[in-house]
């Protein structure tokens, strides 16, 4: 019994349930921001319960297909992932993948037909982001562009066809500010794969342009995106002192890369990727807060 247990959980992990957190605050604080703060609690709560498990498919899908055909690069960079220990088995971790991006679909489209659209995308771009012969993750635009559009447009846009469809151009205001912060960043998780995605081809922007050039672009990038956010406030007729509250998740993750860049190791690196893990979901936080302060 234990061991079924233990098995069971094995292939929960290789669908990164971490990345499922990623997705879920973004998913909750734009729903509460398009529906004006004025939405009946239980009926939102049950929507956003529904597709919420319709995100899970995706990313747990997603993840598992990736760990599938990154198995040798896996070997090098990260050993303890459980189709490299053995833990899981390869063939029955894409028959589950693939089953899961079935189900991603079926469930959206009984949900609602905007966001069964949206899920198609998703699906096929978490197919061709490690489906060989595509395989986006192996050219660092393809691979930055994937995951942007992934998890800073796709998840975060859902809510304003859910709750809000007259007001769209507001939701794409925000995931523009979303996608370029994921855009810029989702380079922290090549730092320390260098070796194993050498052997593997795959061309992510540290092994092509060097670690402290891509640190550099990552800064550059963290230092545009509060004028985004700034033309949102002004867009949504908000107090500009408002400004400071999304701002607080960019100032820190140019002041994390600024740490990395001044004194790099691969440790280092690793846990500024970690740390991004909060980062991320607390854009939203901000923005929630300073949408419900201004309204």
């Amino acid at each position: 019994m234990k061991q079924k247990i233990s098995k069971i959980l094995s292939y929960v992990k290789s669908m990164r349930p971490e990345t499922w957190f990623i997705g879920g605050i973004p998913l909750f604080c734009m729903s509460i921001i398009a529906s004006g703060f004025c939405f009946s609690f239980s009926i939102a709560i049950r929507t956003i319960s529904l597709f919420f498990i319709s995100i899970v498919f995706v990313l747990g899908a997603t993840n598992m297909f990736n760990e599938v055909f990154d198995i040798e690069a896996d070997k090098l960079n990260k050993p303890w992932r459980p189709l490299v220990s053995g833990k899981t088995s390869r063939k029955l971790s894409l028959y589950l993948s693939l089953l899961l991006f079935g189900l991603a679909l079926v469930w959206s489209y009984y949900l609602n037909v905007a966001l069964f659209f949206l899920t198609i995308i998703g699906v096929s771009l978490g197919i061709a982001y490690s489906l060989p012969k595509i395989r986006f993750k192996d050219n660092f635009f393809s691979s930055m562009l994937t995951l942007g559009i992934g998890y800073g447009f796709l998840i975060p846009i859902c809510p304003w066809f859910l709750f809000s469809e007259n007001d769209v151009l507001t939701g794409l205001l925000i995931t523009l500010i979303s996608f370029t912060w994921f855009f810029g960043t989702t380079n922290f998780k090549d730092f320390t794969d260098v070796v194993g995605d050498k052997i593997q081809g795959t061309r992510t922007l540290p092994i092509t342009s060097g670690i402290r050039k891509t640190i550099k672009l990552m800064i550059l990038l963290m230092a545009v995106i509060p004028s985004m956010i700034l033309a949102l406030y002004i867009y949504w007729n908000l107090f500009p002192s408002l400004c400071s509250l999304a701002f607080i998740s960019f100032i820190a993750t140019f002041l994390l890369l600024r740490k990395i860049n001044s004194n790099y190791s691969p440790e280092l690196a690793y846990a500024g990727y970690k740390i991004t893990y909060l980062l991320y979901p607390s854009i939203f936080f901000f923005l929630t807060v300073g949408f419900w302060l201004g309204g």
